[in-house]
């Protein structure tokens, strides 16, 4: 199922066809250097696309309130990454946004592209409020991205995410979805 389309993306339903394409994105140590690592990222993903697969976008089970798009060049059907997106985190009417493109396409916009389109669905289809993201403060990609599109750093946590036996700073942002609506 197709939930967004770009001028460069499809966002839609995983499936279980994406399996091979996704691992990088989440077993190379590289990828997952600001976010959770895990043990087994295949059975992970492979769990994470059945879930995806049994609920629509806001339902909480399976798998709880998280729901994963698979980004896919409209030019040649490849998988670019994902985008997930965390219905009622932190609250009601609310949304956390995670993303990840994979090596192969990186530096190309798509993240930006992505919740350019992703952004105006959520507040018509879902009536989302507020729109918030964390990112790494050594992300500078991803900091950068944020601000693009109107995100307000309101927050910095310090030495708050442990990886490699090193403490990372992390990023709040967050965006309103009358600023999105009135700056657009």
């Amino acid at each position: 199922m197709i939930f967004v389309e770009t001028e460069r993306l499809i966002l839609r339903r995983p499936r279980d066809s994406d399996l091979d394409a996704l691992m990088p994105g989440w077993a190379d140590p590289e990828m997952t250097r600001y976010t959770v690592r895990r043990d087994d990222p295949r059975s992970f993903l492979r769990q994470l696309i059945a879930d995806m697969r049994a609920k629509r976008p806001g339902d909480l089970d399976p798998g709880g309130p998280w729901f994963q798009l698979i980004l896919e060049s409209r030019a040649d059907g490849a998988v670019v990454g994902d985008i997930g997106i965390g219905f009622d985190v932190p609250g009601e009417k609310q949304v956390e946004l995670g993303y990840r493109i994979l090596p192969a396409h990186q530096r190309r916009n798509y993240v930006r592209e992505a919740l350019t389109g992703l952004i105006p669905w959520l507040i018509d289809a879902h009536g989302i409020h507020r729109f918030v993201a964390l990112a790494a403060a050594e992300n500078v990609a991803s900091v950068a991205i944020l601000r693009s599109l109107g995100f307000r750093q309101e927050g910095h946590f310090y030495e708050s995410f442990l990886r490699d036996g090193r403490w990372l700073d992390d990023l709040y942002f967050a965006l309103l979805a009358r600023e999105w609506r009135g700056g657009r």
